[in-house]
């Protein structure tokens, strides 16, 4: 079981699921933490390094070019790189 009586077995799954989001993660050099408390719940953790995700996230930077600096957004010096870093940025934390 998966730490809870309450669940019909039809509803149960294989419990395969969190081992393959693990390997996933391992796969593309992250780390998968769990924290579980019964009948509390559980806390996942996914963690990708830097490098990976904004390689990754490349092609929506090169797609969005004209994404304009916010208000008070002062970006110096302007290299190609330190402007895709921001548009990845301006992306990632709306």
């Amino acid at each position: 079981g998966q730490g809870s009586n309450s669940i019909k077995s039809a509803e149960q799954g294989a419990g395969l699921g969190l081992p393959i989001a693990k390997n996933l993660v391992d796969l593309h050099g992250g780390t998968f933490t769990l924290k579980s408390k019964l009948r509390i719940g559980t806390e996942v953790v996914v963690t990708f390094p830097a490098e990976r995700v904004m390689s990754a996230l490349a092609p929506l930077a090169e797609a969005a070019p004209s994404i304009a600096p916010t208000h008070g957004d002062v970006e110096s010096p302007s290299t190609p790189a330190h402007s895709k870093a921001s548009v990845l940025r301006r992306l990632l934390f709306k």
